[in-house]
């Protein structure tokens, strides 16, 4: 049985129930953690996650202020922050959150920074937004560096050559992302785009005003 009164068990009961996608009662094992852990600002944060992972993104944001108001030095309030705000399409804001994020943890030893992957990929997509196309591929090459099996971070990486109308790069991309991921419908769809386009001279940054490809954030 578990203890009632042990607040990180209660953490990790709602972290169960929100991987069986079971909200509510992620979300009520949210609370009494909080209940039980007077002061912290974990439980609130894995509450803004929840939110998130539900699309709730304007109680979100404002759960994940309230966190970063208990601990502004944590590195993954500032990454949810900026996921946040990136949802918003607020890109250059969520670039901030990510850069700082990267910034509080650049002192952590080497075997620890590699948790703080997601930060970078997700830096990687703020700058793309923006056009900052060079910017994008260094962050989703510094993400491959400490998760070289992410068939999401290839995607983006051939995503952004696309966009540059470097097709030949971007096909080896699509291509390594299928590689790791073969049911990934959105490598399918811009593998084959790459090809027509390669094959007509076009590129999708000539037809991105008459088409819209998006990549959601992973």
């Amino acid at each position: 049985t578990m203890d009632s009164s042990l607040a990180p068990a209660w953490l990790g009961f709602g972290h169960s129930f929100a991987m069986q996608d079971e909200s509510d009662q992620a979300m009520a094992a949210y609370r009494t953690a909080s209940r039980l852990f007077i002061g912290s600002h974990v439980p609130v944060l894995c509450t803004a996650i929840e939110y998130l992972r539900t699309n709730n993104v304007t109680l979100a944001e404002q759960v994940c202020h309230q966190a970063k108001i208990m601990c502004p030095t944590d590195p993954l309030v500032l990454n949810e922050l900026g996921v946040v705000h990136y949802k918003l399409r607020r890109y250059q804001i969520a670039a901030e959150c990510f850069r700082e994020a990267l910034n509080l943890c650049s002192n952590q030893p080497e075997r620890l920074r590699s948790a703080w992957e997601p930060a970078l990929f997700n830096l990687g997509h703020a700058y793309r937004k923006q056009g900052r196309y060079a910017e994008a591929i260094k962050h989703y090459e510094a993400a491959l560096s400490y998760a070289p099996k992410e068939a999401s971070t290839y995607a983006a990486l051939g995503l952004t050559y696309h966009l540059l109308g470097r097709l030949e790069e971007a096909v080896e991309h699509y291509h390594n992302a299928l590689g790791l991921k073969p049911e990934d419908t959105f490598s399918h769809e811009m593998i084959y785009k790459a090809l027509e386009e390669s094959y007509s001279g076009l590129g999708l940054g000539k037809l991105q005003k008459s088409r819209h490809h998006e990549m959601s954030m992973q």
